[in-house]
């Protein structure tokens, strides 16, 4: 308690943050350790590691690039785009991804409730593998997820190894880069696979060139 840390990021920009501690530091405990996350991590290619910090250039994909994102897009969908908020009816419960002032369930307007979703578990319900579709790391493979308690989505999978994509694979949501336009970042929520140190010590060959 008491230490001053700072941080700074060189990335789009730079920041600096300042942040001291207090006694509640000394009970807290972070919901994925260090040691857990060396423990199931994977290899990644040497070429696939430089052109993400752009040291390299790889082939464009031979598609139309994306738009570049408006800032005024994002600003309006803040709790969705950032937070990955849906709505919950009020009602009947139904859970609405992206959030929606209009119930599926009853057809009930502005009666809805805001429902956080990031920590929420998710099973894939279906999905598609996509090698025509932009992407600076193909193929895509998009599925559709089903969370525990309800809600579904259409959600673009990362750290993943196609041949492994299978109906109810469980996931949970990432934040990640979605695509680079005009030298603008987008963002968004991607799921990815849930990954033990089990699977880690059988199967080490996952090709993390699937995790931009």
């Amino acid at each position: 308690p008491g230490q001053v840390i700072a941080l700074v990021s060189l990335a789009a920009g730079a920041d600096a943050l300042v942040f001291r501690t207090t006694d509640a530091v000394t009970a807290f405990a972070p919901a994925v350790s260090v040691a857990h996350q060396v423990a199931t991590g994977a290899p990644l290619p040497y070429g696939t590691f430089l052109a993400w910090r752009g040291l390299l250039t790889p082939e464009p994909p031979r598609r139309p690039e994306p738009a570049r994102p408006s800032a005024a897009a994002g600003a309006r969908n803040e709790a969705w785009k950032f937070g990955f908020v849906g709505t919950r009816d009020r009602t009947s419960g139904a859970i609405h991804l992206p959030p929606s002032r209009v119930s599926m369930d009853g057809g009930a307007i502005d009666d809805m409730e805001p429902v956080p979703m990031a920590d929420v578990a998710g099973r894939v319900a279906t999905f598609t593998i996509d090698k025509l579709v932009y992407s600076p790391s193909p193929p895509v493979v998009f599925a559709v997820i089903d969370f525990e308690g309800g809600g579904r989505s259409p959600i673009e999978l990362t750290d993943v190894d196609p041949a492994d994509v299978a109906i109810g694979t469980a996931v949970e949501m990432t934040f990640r880069r979605l695509f680079t336009s005009d030298g603008i970042h987008n963002y968004f929520w991607k799921g990815r696979p849930v990954r033990t140190v089990t699977d880690t010590d059988t199967d080490t060959d996952i090709d993390m060139s699937r995790g931009a």
